[in-house]
């Protein structure tokens, strides 16, 4: 079963809300490696902005690029909200 990733209009280059992953990965930064494939420029956009990620809903607060990853999973990339 495929991971699904959904991004934020602000990394949809492609023009795709969300983008299905047949490779196994194991932690969110395989992942984003895999994405950065598809995607140039991708990693080094979430490596010079802040975003969190979120797996089945639940968000990512600790130690995000090593949380593991299973087949099925929904992984949102959520852009972060500052403000005062």
């Amino acid at each position: 079963m495929p991971i699904t990733v959904r991004l934020p209009a602000t990394l949809r280059s492609s023009g795709a809300e969300s983008i299905t992953v047949d490779e196994p990965v194991e932690t969110i930064e395989a992942l984003i490696v895999l994405l950065d494939t598809r995607l140039p420029g991708l990693a080094a956009q979430l490596d010079d902005s802040v975003f969190n990620f979120a797996v089945n809903d639940r968000m990512l607060l600790h130690r995000a690029r090593t949380h593991p990853l299973k087949d099925g999973d929904t992984v949102e990339v959520v852009p972060a909200i500052s403000g005062g």
